[in-house]
């Protein structure tokens, strides 16, 4: 009897780990890669930066839903890109096209089975965070931005 009980208890403690070790890695974090962050004449338009970022995103998950203190538009590049944006319902886009979200507009992008890789062209509102998430003041924690 005492034997069932540990390994029933052992069997228990293995299947968590590889549950455990599954959940995280469909958790995988997105990522998003700064290529050039510079500022916009003055006289031009006051108070702005351009961002652009390359955004990869792993397959079938998604970022939260967010906005940013600016314009943005996006090049899809790679993969199955997914983006849903407050008021448009869910996109998705054909690789090669280009697509606009607006001003402090909830959006999230995604992507599908093959992941995705998007380019992210920015204006935006300087000295704020690059983006808040929906209900939050705060940066967003889900992509992972260098």
């Amino acid at each position: 009897m005492r034997v069932l009980a540990i390994g029933t208890s052992a069997m228990c403690i293995v299947m968590a780990f590889f549950a455990g070790t599954s959940y995280g890695a469909s958790q995988a974090k997105s990522k998003v890669t700064n290529l050039l962050q510079d500022s916009l004449s003055e006289k031009f338009t006051p108070g702005r930066e351009v961002l652009v970022d390359l955004v990869e995103i792993p397959p079938n998950s998604q970022l939260d839903r967010h906005w940013h203190p600016g314009e943005e538009f996006h090049y899809y590049l790679e993969g199955d890109p997914e983006i849903s944006i407050e008021g448009k319902g869910l996109i998705r886009p054909p690789l090669g096209t280009v697509g606009h979200v607006t001003f402090e507009t909830l959006h999230r992008a995604g992507a599908g089975k093959a992941g995705a890789k998007i380019l992210v062209f920015r204006v935006h509102t300087k000295g704020k965070p690059w983006r808040y998430l929906e209900n939050e003041q705060d940066e967003g924690h889900d992509a992972v931005r260098k």
